[in-house]
């Protein structure tokens, strides 16, 4: 890095001798060294056929085929199956593949943007060997007895965990909550599950004919008028579905969330759903208020908007009864029923309440391509069931033919040629139609919901590292971060001889509660070249943000959407990180007047910016804003970018001045060898620093890029043809070519 105002480099005749550049310490630099990415991944991204996107069209169904004996069956063909879609008829399966979880990957899914320690990343487990597995702890829908014995029973399942197995922990009250994240560590499993408690606002009502605290029952049992006991009874029929349908909108939208968090990750996922549920409809009640459908209803059509939005993330849903076999509760002395003296009638109501709560887990299970456990002590024993299942299965993709796209449900249905075999799998899918999606909403509505979703969404793979602080004299010091998008799931327009990313963000700032959030979004859209195209695909979008936050908000969440599609990407980062990203090469510490170096890994980004509330008025540092060259016969030039625009300028050449600029920047550390720029250093792994960021005195800056096939310019400051020229110059050199 350049600190400072003035600099100069001297150009012998002979041969090109950088003598120096005198420097002022100052504030920051106008001119940033940035080192490329050290392990350039250049596998191509995964294949959109990963994931279920009826946009386009092709519909991808997860099949797990077992023996009468539950074990997976791992030898069937293409040839062995056959798929129907709904009136359709049978359907040609235009991808197959089997997919053997039990053999890990040699390494990182292709496309994957890089980790670290101080790296956030909303695909945590997509860096793991083994696909991962979510439980679902309901406090919603599950009482609090209950919920302690599936504590008890996860407990003893965490102690014999497969090794490599990445489980997450969620938690639903009122909104689901990640109690702990994927981690294949066991210790930390069991305190999660331990922690996983339901919240004190979560309050389950009873059925009001069974409520011995009720007001009509109290009614009832002081002789009150007919009508008044019946009025009394249709308001509680009232209240109890009011009631019931909050709760089952509360863990719809879970599910949706969880589909979000989930969706990004490749293949099949497991869900273990441990609850009591809901009924999936509420029956008429027979002699209870003035009318008997007054307090009923079904969810059907919520439990299928549910799972289709699971069974389009891959997400196969084991639910675990927690009633587990149990004798019923209307025995119970301390149940209020047995004094009311309808015992008959409370047997009856619980029996079809937990069968219709059932059938809520057999539907979404069925829909999914999961399996409902029930009836069973053994819960810990249901979850290395699901396990187990999910370990091998084919994945059958195809473009529906001869059906409508009109938005109604399509079901789908496979079959095997092979007799015994037991096939589970999805059940259908909603057929929206391109012209459906083709107008998501817009693009801030869409980032806002982003921000209150109570899950980041994974449909976009990024990660968020914070970076060593920019100091503001006299003013408060702004968190500065580092975003990195892969474009793998972006939609690329066709426009002339480029392409077109339509791309926004939007950082959100949280308040203590998390209730409220502050919303300040960006536009990111450029035109794409084939050389851009490639360094994205190497080393992901990358771009630098300053944020000063509140000092009492302790979380912000970014968030990107690829606008034509309405795709969302998001993760979750602190405010005020206190721990930041290493830079290879840099210094261990920077002088304590000075912004620490530029973060690692960067190889393509846009300047800094400054985002959010206004900080504090403060004086202007200085910058550098040009490099003098001079040569031994008294030649001069310029290269310039403090007057709004980069300028070479003057009568020393552009080659000599390039040679000069590779000598002092470049030459001391490194040399070419096989055409590649090695380090001097035999020992040192620290590739070259290939991408320098012009910063003007007022503001607008350019990142020029030399790690393509040509230098790249991103920014708003201009750069003139002169200094192009230059710059094609250093990037021959740079990657060992004769100027």
């Amino acid at each position: 890095m350049i600190r400072g105002g003035k600099a100069a480099i001297f150009v012998g005749a002979a041969f090109f001798v950088a003598a120096g550049i005198g420097v002022s310490q100052q504030q920051r630099s106008g001119l940033e060294n940035y080192p490329q990415s050290p392990v350039p991944r250049t596998a191509p991204p995964p294949s959109a056929a990963n994931t279920v996107k009826v946009s386009t069209r092709l519909i991808t169904v997860d099949v797990v085929a077992s023996d009468s004996h539950g074990n997976a069956i791992r030898d069937l063909k293409e040839s062995d199956f056959q798929i129907f879609d709904g009136r359709g008829g049978q359907q040609k399966i235009a991808r197959f593949e089997f997919i053997d979880t039990s053999v890990a990957p040699a390494g990182p899914p292709p496309g994957a943007l890089p980790t670290g320690p101080h790296i956030y990343s909303n695909l945590e487990a997509a860096r793991l060997k083994v696909p991962p597995t979510a439980i679902l702890m309901d406090a919603l829908n599950t009482s609090i007895f209950r919920q302690m014995q599936v504590r008890r029973d996860m407990i003893l399942f965490l102690k014999n965990l497969p090794p490599d197995t990445p489980v997450a922990v969620f938690l639903l009250g009122h909104e689901v909550h990640i109690v702990q994240n994927f981690t294949t560590d066991p210790g930390l499993l069991r305190s999660a599950v331990d922690q996983a408690r339901r919240p004190d606002s979560v309050l389950q009502e009873a059925n009001p004919q069974d409520d011995a605290n009720s007001a009509s029952l109290a009614a009832q049992n002081m002789n009150a008028p007919t009508n008044v006991i019946q009025a009394l009874q249709d308001f509680e029929s009232q209240q109890y579905l009011e009631m019931m349908n909050q709760r089952v909108s509360e863990t719809a939208d879970a599910m949706r969330a969880i589909a979000k968090y989930l969706g990004g990750y490749p293949g099949r996922k497991n869900l273990v759903w441990f609850s009591e549920s809901f009924p999936i409809w509420i029956e008429p009640t027979a002699d209870f208020g003035t009318d008997p459908f007054i307090g009923s209803t079904t969810y059907t059509g919520k439990v299928r908007e549910a799972a289709d939005a699971l069974t389009d993330a891959q997400v196969a849903v084991y639910p675990v009864d927690a009633r587990a076999l149990e004798g019923p509760e209307a025995y119970s002395a301390a149940n209020g029923t047995i004094a009311s003296g309808d015992l008959g009638g409370a047997l009856s109501r619980e029996d079809s309440l937990r069968i219709n709560s059932q059938a809520t887990m057999d539907a979404v299970a069925e829909e999914t391509g999961g399996k409902t456990c029930k009836n069973t002590n053994d819960l810990a024993g249901c979850v290395q069931e699901a396990l187990h299942e999910g370990s091998a299965y084919y994945e059958l993709s195809y473009y529906p033919a001869d059906i409508k796209w009109d938005g109604h449900f399509q079901k789908i249905t496979v079959k095997t040629a092979r007799r015994g075999v037991k096939l589970a799998y999805r059940r259908g899918y909603f057929a929206a139609s391109t012209q459906m999606l083709a107008n998501p909403g817009q693009p801030d509505q869409l980032l806002k919901e982003a921000c209150i979703d109570p899950l980041p969404s994974t449909s976009i793979d990024m990660t968020v590292e914070p970076l060593a602080p920019r100091e503001t004299p006299g003013g408060p010091a702004e968190a500065r971060y580092l975003l990195t998008v892969s474009p793998s799931a972006l939609s690329l327009a066709p426009i002339g001889g480029a392409r077109q990313l339509s791309l926004q963000m939007a950082i959100c700032e949280y308040d203590p509660k998390g209730d409220k959030f502050d919303f300040f979004p960006r536009d990111l859209s450029r035109p794409v070249t084939d050389a851009l195209l490639q360094s994205w695909q190497q080393h992901g979008i990358r771009s630098i943000f300053d944020y000063g936050a509140k000092p009492e908000n302790p979380r912000l969440r970014f968030a990107v959407l690829d606008v034509p599609t309405g795709i969302v990407g998001s993760v979750d980062v602190p405010a005020h990180p206190r721990d930041f990203g290493a830079i290879p090469g840099a210094p261990a510490a920077a002088p304590a007047q000075s912004v620490a170096p530029p973060p690692s890994q960067i190889s393509q980004a846009v300047p800094p910016l400054t985002t959010g509330p206004p900080a504090a008025a403060a004086q202007k540092p200085l910058i550098t804003t040009a490099l003098d060259f001079r040569s031994s016969s008294g030649k001069e030039s310029k290269l310039d970018w403090g007057a709004g625009k980069v300028t070479y300028q003057g009568d020393l050449g552009v080659e000599l001045g390039a040679q000069g600029f590779f000598q002092k920047f470049f030459a001391g550390q490194y040399h070419c060898q096989g055409g590649t720029l090695l380090s001097n250093d035999p020992k040192s792994t620290t590739p070259p620093r290939l991408a320098l960021v012009l910063r003007g005195a007022t503001g607008p800056a350019v990142l020029v890029d030399l790690t393509g096939t040509e230098p790249q310019y991103t920014g708003d400051l201009p750069v003139d043809p002169d200094a192009r020229a230059f710059f094609a110059q250093v990037w021959k050199l740079c990657h060992c070519q004769a100027p």
